[in-house]
């Protein structure tokens, strides 16, 4: 049994509309159209100061103009402030964020919580910084869903309060950071927390469904390097108990009993 000291509370920050074939590699599944999916992020309470990983989007307008993607939506209830409060955190109580990857959803908040540091690869931020995306694409386009606005956030505004991780770290006993290079994007990292009942793997995107992606070992459809994404959640199954991925409708509503998982048809 684990004898860590961390609590971890999901954070319901928003909904998107996507297509299925991002969760299934190949889209290997029967299953097609469009799914209604949470966007989470996780609060870790037992540090000597409130620790955020990903902080959830700048705003669904952008989503779906700049990325031009189906319907986003988030609400009063479901704004990184609301949500903290939920736990008696106010978001000048944050003290770190650690981010999975940047891409819109997940690092669109970190101007709302004012003195955090932010704990990033450095990969990742440089590949953020200029990808690799063709100038004409029907979605994500030539950023492949960084946003522009969180990017330049990060490296001016905030740059004082950035950390840049250079591979695997251990910025707190029993939270550890691992690089898992050219899974989902290419320097998504995945986030362990030891509880006192359990080891929490706070995934980012490498992992969208459990039921698939972990218990049967089939890739999502969005990644840099299909080894590279398969090794990643092999191991990732291997280190911990409880895998918490950030847009898995069955994790939320295991987590959110009031949550309402929805598909839209195409």
């Amino acid at each position: 049994m684990n004898t860590g000291p961390y609590r971890v509370h999901p954070l319901l920050l928003g909904e998107a509309e996507v297509g299925r074939a991002l969760d299934v590699f190949w889209s290997l599944t029967k299953e097609s159209g469009r799914v209604t999916v949470p966007i989470l992020a996780f609060l870790i309470e037992g540090a000597p100061e409130p620790i955020l990983v990903d902080t959830g989007m700048r705003d669904p307008v952008r989503a779906m103009e700049v990325h031009r993607l189906g319907p986003h939506r988030t609400s009063p209830e479901w704004s990184l402030e609301a949500q903290l409060r939920h736990h008696g955190v106010e978001p000048e109580d944050v003290a770190t964020v650690i981010l999975t990857h940047l891409h819109y959803d997940h690092a669109g908040g970190c101007q709302r919580v004012p003195r955090a540091h932010f704990l990033i690869q450095r990969r990742e931020l440089m590949e953020a910084a200029a990808p690799m995306g063709p100038r004409k694409l029907e979605i994500g386009g030539r950023e492949l869903f960084y946003d522009r606005k969180d990017v330049a956030a990060l490296v001016d505004e905030l740059w004082d309060r950035v950390e840049l991780l250079e591979g695997d770290a251990e910025p707190f006993p029993g939270i550890r950071c691992v690089l898992y290079a050219d899974s989902h994007t290419p320097g998504s990292q995945c986030v362990y927390v030891d509880t006192q009942e359990v080891t929490c793997a706070l995934v980012g995107d490498i992992v969208r469904k459990v039921d698939v992606n972990v218990d049967r070992e089939i890739p999502p459809g969005l990644f840099y390097n299909l080894e590279s994404t398969r090794r990643a959640i092999i191991d990732i199954k291997r280190r911990a108990d409880r895998i918490l991925p950030t847009h898995d409708p069955a994790i939320a509503a295991s987590l959110f009993p009031a949550y309402s998982t929805k598909t839209a048809a195409t």
